[in-house]
């Protein structure tokens, strides 16, 4: 099984190799519009330290998936 694994992970090969760039933001959209949207209005009230890095992932998502 460890062989498999390591032969795995040199090779690139994961689940996730399946996934297209498309189906991954067609998923990724609509969470992330959300949770912008949930950032915007609780601007005063989010503290940094969870508005920052949801901010990163609106920011990475939308820029990544056009």
């Amino acid at each position: 099984m460890k062989l498999f694994l390591i032969a795995l992970a040199v090779t690139g090969l994961t689940g996730c190799s399946a996934t297209t760039d498309a189906a991954m933001c067609g998923a990724l959209r609509p969470p992330a519009k959300a949770l912008r949207a949930g950032l915007e209005a609780n601007l005063t009230t989010t503290p940094d330290a969870v508005g920052e890095p949801a901010t990163d992932v609106v920011v990475i998502v939308e820029a990544g998936c056009r």
